[in-house]
């Protein structure tokens, strides 16, 4: 698959992982809108790569996805 790889590169996503440590100076929260978002985050680890001070709060759902086919 096309590009797959180039969103899976460790040295990169470490580098993204150290920019927010030294970013992040007082407790952050910050909430997922799209339960897409919440899925990715958890599938990846991404959530366990944060930094303790980052909260994440899972959202209500983009009206799309939350919204009754009626």
């Amino acid at each position: 698959m096309k590009f797959v790889d180039e969103y899976r590169n460790e040295a990169d996503a470490q580098r993204f992982v150290q920019a927010i440590h030294e970013v992040v100076t007082r407790p952050w929260t910050l909430m997922e809108i799209c339960g897409g978002q919440t899925h990715t985050l958890i599938k990846s680890g991404i959530d366990q790569l944060l930094p303790s001070s980052v909260t994440l709060v899972h959202g209500p759902g983009c009206p799309v996805c939350v919204t009754p086919l009626e």
